[in-house]
């Protein structure tokens, strides 16, 4: 496992055997198939066509609680880039993890913090044999002469309100409480994606405002050799009405280090309404994380006529944006259900009692479908 890193963009040798077989076209569809947005797609087939062995650098923070987007679906994706021929570096950012609060600035601990997650890679099978490890505070140390001068400039092109944009309406600190340590992270992290020579960067969406600073940047001073992008989609909060939920809740995802009664549990009180595809999270989690993960999905509650009507209902998510049902059809119905909630409070609750409270239990009926994930692959 490497822990220092080589910038040459000039690698055009057979590094992996996997990738032996695949070409050119073959090497841009698996690439493609990780990020649900590609910037600057265009440059990637030519890419593809001229080197063999392309660098791609994946963006990490460290974290203390490592869900399972994070976890396995990163390790995917890693396993995909190196299959396709790829010299995949992970850039640690361990320096940034300072502008939280309750970790501090000690490098040490959040280092330490790293190599958790680490383990938990390996332990979910990334190829880390076949993959650099950089830590962001090394290559601060090494490149500062390139990095702060270039952080500097990204800052004083853009206004504060673009930057504070980013972040205003973040649920970790409130529309009014900002912390100044994340005014600063954009630009910071801009100049950082922007000093590592690759051709390839890997970000998941939640990083997208941030990426999208970087490319407005490149645009402004006509950067030479832009980097492709890939965004990969973040996993839904777990439970219904993820607008509103506290993220102090453990309920709304699935960490690395859950155990299987809790992730069961999760799973039971998981929101998924019968019959809707568009913003249901279970369907989410088995389009993301069990398909692709297991290969396949055995049902355990006898809700659908048949597995193929369930596996339709399944690979429709693939295919959202040609999905008849929308967005403000399901908030109507549930606009409906409201009316229908207050209907009964107000005339059935002294008459019938039993009969509000079978309404209110039958309209928050919800039918898990997601399998067992903790099991023996």
């Amino acid at each position: 496992m490497a822990t220092t890193m080589d910038n040459s963009d000039d690698v055009t040798v057979d590094i992996y055997e996997d990738n032996a077989v695949m070409n050119s076209d073959e090497r841009f569809a698996v690439l493609t198939s990780i990020g649900d947005e590609c910037i600057y797609g265009d440059e990637l087939r030519v890419l593809m066509n001229k080197k063999i062995n392309p660098t791609c650098c994946v963006w990490f923070e460290p974290t203390t609680e490592m869900g399972i987007e994070q976890g396995i679906m990163k390790t995917m994706y890693v396993n995909r880039m190196v299959k396709a021929g790829c010299a995949v570096k992970i850039l640690m950012a361990d320096w940034f993890l300072q502008r939280h609060h309750k970790i501090g600035n000690d490098l040490t601990k959040i280092r330490k913090i790293g190599y958790l997650n680490i383990e938990m890679w390996k332990a979910a099978g990334m190829y880390l044999d076949r993959v650099q490890l950089v830590w962001l505070s090394d290559e601060l140390k090494l490149h500062a002469v390139d990095y702060w001068p270039l952080a500097m400039d990204v800052s004083r092109k853009y206004t504060m309100k673009r930057i504070a944009r980013i972040f205003w309406n973040d649920a970790a600190h409130g529309p009014q409480i900002l912390p100044a340590a994340e005014i600063i992270y954009p630009f910071m992290q801009a100049a950082a994606i922007l000093c590592q020579k690759t051709n390839i960067w890997l970000f998941s969406m939640d990083q997208r405002d941030i990426i999208m600073l970087a490319r407005d940047y490149c645009e402004d001073i006509n950067w030479v050799n832009k980097p492709t992008i890939l965004l990969h989609d973040t996993l839904p909060i777990l439970l219904e009405e993820p607008e509103y939920v506290d993220m102090r809740d453990r309920g709304r995802t699935i960490f690395m280090h859950d155990d299987e009664y809790v992730l069961n549990s999760k799973i039971e009180s998981a929101f998924c309404p019968p019959e809707v595809v568009v913003c249901n999270p279970c369907l989410e989690y088995i389009k993301c994380i069990a398909l692709p993960w297991f290969g396949k999905l055995e049902l355990v509650r006898d809700h659908f006529s048949s597995s193929t009507e369930a596996q339709a209902l399944i690979i429709a998510c693939k295919f959202q944006n040609e999905i008849t049902a929308d967005v403000r059809k399901i908030l109507l119905q549930n606009e409906k259900i409201d009316n229908y909630v207050s209907f009964f409070s107000l005339n059935c609750l002294d008459h019938d009692t039993s009969l509000a409270v079978w309404f209110l239990r039958t309209s928050k009926e919800c039918y898990s479908l997601m399998p067992i994930l903790y099991v023996n692959r």
